[in-house]
């Protein structure tokens, strides 16, 4: 910016820049609509970080995905045809063990194949789209934000559903400004294929590497509600003996649910016949809800 004195009134001059967006309002959007609790659609998603399949195998992590009985489930740490993975594409592999439909969201290339974060749902996916995520200066890990389009029944609009899995550093800088790109994603602040996304139904799920009380979780309330339930144990890293809350589940706040049921079994080993810390080293989140104000 640059000052220029014409006698005594002063002019500012602003240098336009090619990179200058002008921002589109949006029309018409997901119309607001209240439900009685008798009529409210339901729905379940959940978290889990199913650390590649390294800790176990295909065959667990999908007797385990069963287990939770989801209508959507945010996976972390998936292979598709990588060498450590035997070449073998998880989601689409687990998506034909458990009957599933399948998104995967690629963040970098890894070992002749590709890895990032997937999405399994019992509804058809209509459509999806990856966002790359802020990663430092070159030297931080490549991660993104998998953004899909749901039509869930019983729901008078789709679900956008999203998934992400945020860098592992201490120093919270890098995962600050990928919160800030999913908050720019979120109210469509940046270009995307989803129609009228800053008013649509949106759930977003992940492995933050951020506790409840950390910076990077603050932050992201600023657009979002976690989705807990008050006095719930939510430790789900390490499977063995969990010590942390850094898999979470948020609804955006332009909607209203009420939650029916949450469920992080990090109590005993078992539950529903499945040895956690034996499936991965991250233990699920689990939440069921109802839709009182869409």
């Amino acid at each position: 910016m640059k000052k220029i004195i014409l006698g005594l009134i002063p002019f500012v001059v602003f240098a336009a820049h090619a990179d200058t967006k002008v921002l589109t309002p949006e029309k018409n959007g997901t119309p607001n609509k209240i439900y009685s609790e008798s009529q409210a659609p339901q729905l379940t998603i959940a978290n889990y970080n199913m650390a590649a399949a390294r800790v176990s195998d295909l065959s667990t992590l999908a007797k385990a995905i069963k287990a939770m009985n989801a209508d959507i489930i945010s996976l972390n740490e998936v292979d598709k045809n990588t060498q450590r993975s035997g070449k073998v594409d998880q989601v689409a592999e687990l998506a034909k063990l458990t009957g599933m439909h399948a998104a995967f969201g690629k963040a970098i290339d890894f070992e002749g194949g590709e890895y990032g974060v997937a999405l399994l749902s019992k509804y058809p996916i209509d459509k999806q789209q990856v966002f790359p995520l802020p990663s430092g200066d070159g030297d931080g890990e490549q991660r993104v934000l998998l953004v899909t389009q749901i039509q869930v029944p019983h729901f008078d609009s789709p679900i956008i559903m999203m998934s992400t899995h945020l860098d592992w550093q201490e120093d919270p800088t890098i995962r600050l400004q990928q919160i800030r790109e999913i908050e720019n994603v979120t109210i469509g602040n940046t270009d995307s294929s989803f129609n009228n996304i800053a008013s649509s139904i949106k759930l977003l799920a992940g492995d933050f590497n951020d506790t409840y009380n950390g910076p990077a979780i603050r932050e992201l309330e600023r657009y979002w509600n976690p989705l807990v339930v008050e006095g719930a144990d939510m430790r789900t890293w390490p499977a063995a003996n969990p010590a942390l809350d850094l898999d979470h589940l948020f609804a955006f706040r332009g909607q209203q649910w009420k939650i029916e049921e949450l469920t992080v079994p990090n109590k005993k080993a078992e539950w529903k016949a499945v040895n956690w810390p034996v499936a991965s080293d991250h233990i699920p989140v689990i939440v069921k809800m109802k839709l009182l104000e869409q």
